[in-house]
């Protein structure tokens, strides 16, 4: 039995652009991390998984260059972005 989760687009809260799609799981109502082995797409931020948290850029808003996350090593050792609050949207994907 899979865990129920969220599926979210994250946009860029100055500009609006796309940047990632999320998978959330639990019943938390923000996201304050991301953890690399939940970003499911584009490819640049789905590859953050094979590579270590010394080695991650943050991420980053392609357009305007605002910087949304820092990378971190959250509880259990897992590679995750701390997000800034305020500088980007989520927006929940329909199935």
């Amino acid at each position: 039995m899979s865990q129920k989760y969220k599926a979210y687009n994250i946009h860029c809260g100055k500009c609006d652009k796309y940047i990632l799609t999320y998978h959330k799981y639990g019943s938390g109502k923000g996201i304050l991390r991301l953890y690399f082995k939940n970003i499911i797409a584009p490819t640049e931020w789905s590859n953050l998984q094979a590579t270590s948290i010394k080695e991650a850029k943050p991420l980053q808003c392609t357009s305007c260059l605002e910087v949304l996350g820092s990378p971190i090593i959250s509880k259990g050792k897992k590679g995750a972005y701390r997000m800034r609050r305020g500088y980007f949207h989520r927006k929940l994907q329909k199935k």
